[in-house]
């Protein structure tokens, strides 16, 4: 316990892992604040101009004919299955179309920014994890640490779960941060949001706590190996740039199912669609579907096996090595 304190504490004094967290925090800001601006209530100028146009398009007398028109042969201007009685709400404008802004919905912030937080987060703490052990093997510290320490694996573990640990803390601080002042603020604007969105809000917040401290044990373990801070931002920058690229670039069906990233939004949205043109044409209602649906189960799966194979060859490095 003595030396997962020590650790800890490593981990907050790394000025660098400080600036990494700056940052996140600031971006998170950054996603909440623009949230709210986009949403925020329409004026009552904004309203009266909107209604104004409203009625300009309800007087035009090409609206009526076209209803008419859709109400003569409604299949022929929406599609099989479309009845006559539907031809007004999807032709006749509501004020909705004509309010400059949305309001805030939660559920689909959860798709958006929600996602865009839980990727930032996730990449910070992964060059936060590669910077706290990579600092100590450029510097020639880890020597000085393995002196008091003999005790390699113990070491190894320590570090590891400091950097686990204070992911989680910074994960969940800037994650439920985010999702409390959203809610906030949809309550006091009168804005009722379902049970289902809140129950997904906080299913998705919480998977997103874990990979995002996963991706900075993740971080940690691959610059074990490297030793170098550089070299596992190098790989993470030639696997976004290259590696997706080729993954989906294989010739052969469901190659998507080895993506990192399309694993990794699996797992925080409870599933994700995947297209593939390799998939045969199987025809649907709305034509040829090739695309597949990525579960939960798989992108955990996956996405576990790779940390704890990056675990795995961490440890025998760690072990075996010369660390001088």
């Amino acid at each position: 316990m003595r030396l997962l304190a020590v650790e800890l504490d490593r981990y907050r004094s790394r000025r660098a892992v400080a600036m990494l967290v700056l940052v996140a925090t600031l971006l998170t800001v950054l996603l909440a604040a623009t949230a709210l601006w986009d949403t925020r209530p329409v004026s009552w100028a904004e309203r009266a101009r909107a209604e104004a146009q409203l009625q300009q398009a309800l007087d035009d007398p090409q609206l009526q004919e076209d209803v008419d028109d859709c109400r003569d042969n409604p299949e022929a201007f929406f599609g099989p299955g479309t009845t006559s009685e539907q031809c007004a709400d999807f032709l006749v404008p509501r004020l909705e179309n004509f309010v400059p802004r949305a309001t805030l919905d939660l559920g689909k912030v959860v798709h958006g920014r929600g996602t865009a937080l839980i990727v930032i987060v996730t990449s910070l703490l992964v060059i936060a994890g590669a910077t706290f052990v990579g600092a100590d093997f450029t510097t020639g510290s880890m020597s000085n640490q393995l002196l008091f320490v003999p005790r390699r694996t113990t070491v190894w573990a320590a570090k590891g779960l400091a950097v686990l640990l204070s992911g989680l803390v910074v994960a969940a601080v800037l994650v439920v941060g985010f999702w409390a002042v959203l809610s906030l603020v949809a309550d006091a604007r009168g804005i009722s949001t379902p049970d289902r969105v809140l129950w997904d809000v906080r299913w998705t917040a919480l998977r997103g706590i874990v990979i995002a401290a996963c991706g900075g044990l993740g971080g940690y373990a691959v610059t074990v190996v490297l030793r170098r801070t550089v070299g596992t931002v190098a790989l993470l920058f030639a696997y976004v740039v290259g590696g997706e690229a080729l993954v989906f670039a294989l010739p052969f069906q469901r190659a998507g199912e080895w993506s990192l990233a399309n694993n990794a939004l699996a797992w925080i949205h409870d599933g994700a669609r995947v297209f593939d043109d390799n998939l045969p044409c199987r025809p649907g209602l709305a034509g040829c579907q090739r695309s597949y649906e990525l579960s939960l189960g798989h992108g955990a799966a996956y996405l576990g096996g790779v940390l704890l194979l990056a675990l795995l060859v961490s440890w025998l490095v760690f072990s075996r090595r010369d660390v001088a």
